[in-house]
């Protein structure tokens, strides 16, 4: 009479040669499965890929045009803002960092621009505008020493 409530059995525990068994069994049949549908699924992947494949080399090559046109801007940008001192500052830095990597790369483009004209029979430098083959642009502005006025020596 003054028992408490009764405590549920827990359930018994599943047989682990069964559970294996039952799992190759699955197994098995996702790979019956996947293999009867294999030849519907690369018609489909072959159908999508001929449909999108052209679209996505054109979106690609417009991403890496973009990429290229906005990386020549900057330094184009920073070539204007910075002037020549920029590029003899990024020349010093290559040569101190490996004397022998700057040579190579200094020779390299002497052989360039030799094959350039011996292949097009013009000089590379004609080939695009002269402030950009010669580099020729305005002294940077120092707002400070542009201010200043010569000074004045009195007459003794």
């Amino acid at each position: 009479m003054g028992s408490g409530p009764r405590v549920a059995q827990p359930p018994a525990q599943p047989d682990p040669r069964e559970t294996a068994r039952a799992s190759a069994e699955a197994y098995s049949m996702n790979v019956d499965t996947y293999i009867g549908k294999l030849s519907e699924m690369a018609a489909i992947e072959n159908r999508l890929r001929s449909q999108y494949t052209p679209q996505q080399r054109a979106l690609e090559r417009q991403m890496s045009a973009l990429d290229q046109q906005a990386g020549v801007q900057s330094a184009l940008r920073l070539e204007r803002q910075y002037g020549p001192q920029r590029t003899l500052e990024g020349l010093r830095r290559a040569y101190e960092q490996s004397p022998q990597a700057y040579a190579l790369n200094r020779g390299l483009g002497d052989q360039m621009t030799r094959q350039f004209a011996q292949l097009y029979g013009t000089s590379p430098y004609g080939s695009v505008e002269q402030n950009v083959a010669f580099n020729q642009q305005q002294d940077p502005y120092d707002p400070y020493f542009t201010n200043l006025q010569p000074s004045k020596t009195p007459k003794v």
